[in-house]
């Protein structure tokens, strides 16, 4: 490890680095999402551990639509057990709402949390939506 000097300490090891990513990606998991996509910048050991994890939670209110599809473009977990989409600023977003929601399921999502602010009141769950047997009741 090194100091502000760039001395480097004698038996310093950085044993989080060690574990097996399925550990690494549990852990991630207790952080806000944005954050945990923001541990790709620690080594390239770490680049990828995210895309992996089994919960995600996007907030649409401190990211672009087009942050949140390119978030979930690079997310690649095959089985998701919880999925949260928060958006309680009417910025537009309605379009993208149905994409999420059905990228979400296609990864045979257990949990679905939506999180709207009253102004999408009006939105309506696409049909797919009540097709799916992946929920855990």
């Amino acid at each position: 490890m090194k100091m502000a000097d760039d001395k480097i300490i004698e038996g310093d090891v950085d044993l989080i680095s060690t574990l097996p990513d399925v550990i690494l990606q549990d852990i991630l998991c207790f952080i806000p999402t944005k954050l945990a996509i923001t541990t790709s910048l620690l080594s390239r050991r770490w680049r990828h551990v995210w895309c992996d994890i089994p919960s995600i939670s996007l907030d649409v209110d401190t990211q672009t639509a087009a942050s949140v599809n390119e978030t979930l473009t690079r997310y690649k977990a095959t089985k998701t057990k919880s999925f949260h989409l928060i958006i309680t600023t009417m910025m537009g977003n309605i379009p993208h709402i149905d994409s999420w929601i059905e990228g979400a399921m296609s990864r045979d999502v257990e949990n679905l949390s939506l999180d709207f602010l009253h102004h999408y009141y009006k939105y309506k769950l696409p049909d797919f939506f009540y097709y799916t047997y992946s929920f855990k009741q």
